[in-house]
């Protein structure tokens, strides 16, 4: 006899119990750590039906609080709500030198961003020395990955597969920042990829210029960016090469 999917048929009288089971599969989530679930063991963990399932992990995953692994298919809590400042912490301790070396020698401001879900979260900035500075986020700041240089540098490294995805699901997120489609951003991408290293117009900031560059694991996936932002009359097509390059070599230095 089929089982009756429990949420079915849900009032709004019912929106306390629709929470409990929400925050039962992001519960599920949290305790499987890093490795995730499958849809059909957060299933058995909470006793919904699979097509529940999905209906709630794909609310957490727009909303920020979960993330799927294109690669595994498996769920997980997206890395800004995993117990994890360690790890962020540890990026800034690692990065924190090769930022302040990069606004030292351009004397603009420079970010470091993680990836969080489909979004990117700013984990640091160090401030340059000259006397206008383009502030464009601050430490916690989100938006979708691809705003921005360093987001733009991260996504630009994933899988094709992986960030066409990741454009998919922000596609309506994408049209707050200048009516940004879609289809722009897969062009972004692929001028990203065929220079080598991302350079983008900040919608925040009317004028201004970004040049970023992917930070990249042992296995050459990117986990971290980071990137520099001023003024586009302060850095012509020349400059902007020159300081992708020193954002490389830095970077290189580090990770050796």
């Amino acid at each position: 006899m089929p089982t009756r999917d429990p949420s079915a048929g849900e009032t709004a009288g019912s929106l306390p119990r629709t929470l409990r089971r929400g925050l039962q599969v992001l519960g599920a989530l949290r305790q499987a750590g890093p490795e995730g679930l499958h849809v059909v063991e957060v299933a058995h963990a909470t006793g919904l039906q699979r097509p529940t399932v999905y209906r709630y992990l794909d609310v957490l995953v727009e909303e920020g609080y979960a993330q799927r692994d294109p690669r595994t298919k498996r769920f997980g809590i997206a890395m800004d709500w995993a117990p994890q400042p360690d790890a962020h912490g540890h990026a800034v301790r690692r990065l924190q030198p090769v930022l302040r070396h990069i606004s030292d020698i351009t004397g603009d401001s420079a970010f470091l961003i993680c990836r969080a879900g489909s979004d990117s979260l700013c984990l640091h900035r160090e401030v340059g020395n000259y006397a206008l500075q383009v502030l464009s986020v601050t430490i916690g700041h989100r938006q979708p990955l691809g705003v921005g240089a360093a987001g733009l540098a991260l996504l630009a490294a994933l899988p094709p597969n992986e960030a066409s995805e990741l454009i998919a699901q922000n596609d309506k997120a994408l049209r707050a920042y200048g009516g940004m489609t879609a289809a722009q951003m897969h062009r972004l991408v692929d001028n990203t990829r065929d220079r080598g290293w991302s350079v983008v117009g900040n919608s925040a900031v009317p004028g201004a210029l970004g040049v970023g560059v992917p930070v990249l694991d042992e296995r050459g996936y990117p986990v971290l960016a980071i990137s520099t932002c001023t003024m586009i009359d302060r850095i012509p097509a020349s400059r902007q090469r020159q300081i992708a390059e020193q954002m490389r070599v830095a970077v290189a230095r580090v990770s050796a």
